[in-house]
């Protein structure tokens, strides 16, 4: 696992800190909410049987039709949206019903199943029968079945309105009844199969409406239940569909010292079970009674509720710590897996295409465990630089060393040998020490061509035709050497001698790996400011794997030997040739036919 990886997991580790932290909070408040919500229950339990006492006395005073408050989007125009939220009152599988009041009007909606449409041809028609009582009489409206729209009242008639709307299995009528002193109501429908069959339901008996009263609160209820709320609480008395008959409340009617997120977080972070009765502010409980439902709010205290908004910042500022030091252990680990990696990468290309070693790494002046590895690696990167500098320069020491002895030796063997000619063993010696004295000659020159290269002047020169009198000498000794160069002069800046070397060198290892028959060819190619070299032999091929060992030093993959022995330095002085003019080396094998090419890229002289 990269570094970054690990410090990676071990600042995520770190954030069981603040998880610890939250299961404990979470705990506690599990624990308060519920000794809250069990006191809740039991002062829920104690207002339920007060209110059932108080409730025996007076029956009557829960019982009636509730108006159930609209909200001012309320119309009459066939939409029923703003009725979603009230219940319906079920007074047959075919009819049902919702009361609403808004301002001083109440409103109905009524709703009839009824898949048949008759109208007779004397205007016998469906039609809903409403009857309302008050103080001063009954009122009577019937409302004809008719298409969709307004109902159209008689003589101007403006104590109602009415809007007609067919359903899928019956119809809808919204009504409005402008009596502000309404107190009683009944509901009868009559459909009709054909004329002489009719059926009529609703709230009716012996074919007579009966008016059910309007519920109407009681000062004495609502002075009872104040005695019963409790502080900064509230009850609230519903019937059995959850209809408001009473409210009495004792909470403050300040905005509490909170804010929305602080409330959310609490309600989804903490809040042990989202579908009870507790909540940010406090508990409720529902209880029923004969009557109906009593709802019981009991809200925390300020010290409560400031405890909560304590534990919930302290968290988010825990939070908020972790998630910090989670970006500064992400931020750290990317530093460092960075310093690693540059160290690396300047660590592999210590070694340049010159065979310069380069000492210096990063962090080196860093004082921790990176700095120290950096500093090991420079030393030992100036070692192993100290020491190529020595076999750099062994050869050079070695040919001026055995000069001397290899002279003595020679010196005796050719005295041997005019005394014991016929000696084979003289001759072997003879043949073994010239060998010896050319391979020195050999290191001895190759450390000469190096101070050469260095200290020799750049000019401008004519590749093309540089190359065409080598040619021409060439072809002197090997007639299969052929040319193909450019029409235009090819200036490069460099050394002219240097580059015939170099080509001279090229052309000996193509002549050493081809016989007469096979052929040699030199091609010169220019393109965008750059120009090629090509040096290509047939009839033999580089193994694959030895290609990037070619231009080493003291590096031969010849399998047959000649009468002088190779050391491999050809092809590096051409490198170092070719480094010295800024160009490019390369080897390939080509096949159809099957040959050998040494590439030459390189940068044309622009004055």
């Amino acid at each position: 696992m990269k570094l970054r990886w690990q410090i990676g997991v071990i600042a995520i580790l770190s954030l069981s800190f603040p998880w610890v932290v939250w299961l404990a909070f979470k705990s506690l408040n599990q624990t308060f909410q519920e000794n809250m919500l069990n006191a809740a229950a039991k002062q829920a339990g104690l207002i339920v049987s007060a209110v059932q006492q108080f409730n025996q006395d007076r029956p009557e005073s829960l019982a009636g039709l509730v108006a159930t408050e609209l909200g001012d989007e309320v119309a009459i125009d066939g939409n029923s949206a703003e009725w979603n939220t009230l219940p319906w009152y079920h007074l047959d599988p075919r009819l049902r019903f919702k009361l609403g009041r808004h301002q001083q009007a109440h409103h109905l909606l009524i709703e009839v199943v009824d898949d048949s449409l008759y109208l007779s041809p004397d205007g016998t028609a469906d039609r809903i029968i409403l009857a309302t009582g008050e103080a001063r009489g009954i009122n009577k409206y019937v409302i004809n079945r008719q298409a969709e729209g307004p109902v159209s009242t008689a003589f101007g008639d403006t104590s109602y309105q009415a809007h007609w709307h067919e359903v899928a299995n019956g119809y809808q009528v919204e009504i409005r009844l402008n009596t502000p002193a309404l107190n009683r109501m009944g509901l009868a429908v009559i459909n009709h199969a054909t004329a002489d069959s009719s059926v009529t339901f609703g709230i009716n008996q012996g074919g007579q409406i009966q008016l059910q009263p309007l519920f109407t609160a009681s000062d004495e209820w609502q002075s009872f239940l104040q005695k019963l709320t409790p502080e900064d609480g509230e009850i609230v008395v519903k019937d059995s569909q959850g209809r408001r008959l009473y409210r009495s409340s004792n909470q403050p009617g300040v905005v509490y010292d909170t804010d929305w997120l602080t409330e959310l977080i609490y309600e989804l972070a903490f809040d042990q079970n989202q579908a009870d009765d507790s909540h940010f502010f406090g508990q409720r409980v529902t209880r029923g009674f004969a009557a109906g439902q009593i709802d019981l709010t009991v809200n925390h205290t300020q010290a409560q509720r400031e405890l909560i908004q304590t534990f919930i910042r302290s968290m988010l500022l825990i939070l908020g710590i972790a998630l910090v030091l989670l970006a500064g252990y992400f931020i750290y680990a990317l530093i460092l897996a960075w310093r690693i990696k540059h160290l690396n990468q300047n660590l592999q290309t210590a070694l340049d295409d010159h065979g310069h070693i380069n000492t210096t790494l990063p962090s080196a002046k860093a004082r921790d465990e990176i700095g120290d590895l950096s500093r090991g690696m420079s030393a030992l990167l100036a070692k192993i630089n100290d020491y190529t500098e020595y076999l750099k320069q062994l050869g050079s020491r070695l040919s001026h060393e055995m000069k001397t002895p290899i002279s003595i030796v020679h010196t005796s063997l050719e005295n041997l040998q005019m005394e014991q000619s016929d000696n084979p063993f003289v001759q072997r010696a003879l043949d073994a020490n010239h060998r010896l004295k050319f391979i020195l000659n050999q290191l001895s020159a190759l450390s000469q061509l190096k101070q050469v290269i260095s200290d020799t002047d750049k000019e401008p020169f004519d590749l093309n035709q540089l190359l065409a009198d080598l040619v021409r000498g060439y072809r002197l000794q090997a007639t299969h050497i052929e040319y193909h160069g450019t029409e235009q002069p090819v200036m490069i800046h460099g050394s002219q001698e240097l580059k015939a070397q170099m080509i001279d060198k090229l052309v000996q290892n193509a002549l050493d790996f081809t016989t007469p028959e096979e052929q040699i060819r030199l091609e010169l190619a220019t393109e965008a400011g750059q120009y090629t070299l090509k040096v290509i032999n047939t009839g033999s091929q580089i193994p694959a794997d030895k290609l990037h060992q070619l231009f080493d030093s003291l590096t031969s993959f010849r399998e047959r030997s000649g009468e002088e022995p190779h050391l491999g330095l050809g092809l590096y002085i051409a490198k170092l040739i070719c480094d010295y003019h800024q160009a490019e080396i390369t080897a390939e094998n080509q096949a159809a036919p099957t040959a050998v090419a040494f590439v030459i890229a390189g940068a044309v002289f622009t004055k």
